[in-house]
């Protein structure tokens, strides 16, 4: 036996039982009494962490040459171990915080994109004031019979009256029905030359099906036929609000996801400082959230870069050769490069269209997590909600 281990062979005990506390250490490395992986004797909980500690005391304690070469080798490292667990470490990533910036100014509609928006929003309040000032006195809103081609011809005009309105409604049900009618004597006309019973049955079937469609479809028209001009404004009021407030709720929706990502920003960055025992089981055992990290990150670099490369390759040449023999290149637009052109343009774009998205559910997940495990919500709550003194027993003389 080595003679450190009989001078200080307690203490020894005591650091090989602190060398083995994580609860990441496999049996098989228990078996053996030797670590497969360094990375094992890193605690992953506090009070692992506790445990640990408190094992290097005793074996200091117990020492009988608390100077001998590789004990204090070994208490050294183990104390740079504890000391690491317990210490506080930076695990936010620079790159999911320029991913969740540009997100937040994408959704907060610093681009034109917001303005867009509200143009469309102005333009459907202008329609709704222009609808509701239709003069709605006449009870009765004859059209006669409308054809399914009106509407491609004077679809813009179906807002400036509401016979137009009315007319673009019987318009677009009428070419449903003829084109459920048409479907019937194709299918029809099929199945009186089919020689195959069975196929002749499904045909016969289909046709009935489109026949019971136009029944429906010739209902509807006949029903709309019989609204007057309140009614059909009604309808045409309705579709309208319906979609400005979808426009409108979107756009809110956006601004407050905005609003959402510049204040979780920060608190990724103040919750992104977890102590060593959190961050080495975070790092060992991985989990969905390292592995869509891996996985999105790479594919938007991927995209991104062969994009970015080949962005770099001239895509304006042109080469041309003469009747004697000789050719030319020249640096000119062409028509048949723009699909190639397209195509770079649009793989940069999908890389960094992903890079936002992984961006953002990954500071996401990673702030709930942050704030959950590495902030001490009690000794907040604590400080903000103190407990009130209890008032002092009341002895009877």
């Amino acid at each position: 036996m080595d003679e450190e281990y009989v001078i200080n062979g307690a203490a020894w005990d005591k650091l090989d039982q602190a060398l083995f506390t994580s609860s990441l250490i496999t049996e098989e490395e228990h078996k053996r009494g030797r670590l497969e992986d360094e990375q094992h004797m890193y605690p992953i909980s506090r009070k692992e962490t506790e445990q640990m500690e408190q094992l290097l005391n005793e074996a200091e304690e117990l020492a009988d040459d608390p100077n001998e070469e590789n004990y204090v080798e070994r208490l050294s490292m183990l104390r740079n171990v504890v000391d690491w667990s317990k210490s506080r470490h930076k695990s936010w990533s620079v790159k999911v915080i320029i991913g969740g910036i540009i997100s937040a100014w994408i959704f907060n509609g610093t681009n034109n994109t917001d303005k867009k928006w509200m143009e469309e929003i102005e333009n459907i309040q202008k329609t709704v004031e222009a609808v509701q000032a239709w003069d709605s006195t006449e009870v009765v809103l004859n059209v006669g019979n409308v054809s399914a081609e009106w509407q491609d011809k004077h679809s813009d005009e179906r807002l400036n009256s509401p016979k137009h309105y009315k007319m673009y409604e019987l318009s677009e049900i009428k070419m449903y029905l003829e084109g459920q009618k048409e479907e019937a004597v194709r299918i029809q006309a099929m199945a009186d030359t089919t020689k195959d019973a069975e196929l002749k049955q499904r045909r016969l079937e289909s046709v009935e099906e489109h026949k019971v469609k136009a029944a429906k479809y010739q209902a509807e028209y006949d029903s709309v036929s019989a609204l007057n001009t309140a009614q059909i404004r009604d309808i045409a009021l309705s579709r309208l609000n319906r979609s400005m407030n979808i426009k409108t709720g979107t756009l809110k929706t956006m601004h407050g996801f905005g609003i959402f990502l510049c204040i979780l920003i920060p608190l990724y960055i103040i919750s992104g400082y977890p102590r060593g025992y959190n961050l080495i089981r975070s790092y060992v055992r991985g989990g969905c959230l390292g592995a869509f990290r891996n996985v999105g990150f790479g594919l938007a670099s991927f995209f991104f870069g062969v994009g970015l490369a080949a962005s770099l390759l001239p895509d304006d040449i042109v080469k041309y050769k003469y009747s004697d023999g000789h050719t030319e290149t020249r640096n000119e637009g062409n028509i048949f490069n723009i699909p190639i052109m397209i195509i770079k343009l649009g793989m940069m774009c999908i890389g960094a269209i992903l890079f936002v998205i992984v961006s953002t559910f990954i500071m996401i997940f990673e702030t709930i997590g942050g704030l959950r495990r590495n902030i001490d919500w009690g000794a907040i709550f604590r400080i903000l909600i103190p407990k009130k003194p209890q008032p002092e027993a009341q002895h009877n003389a």
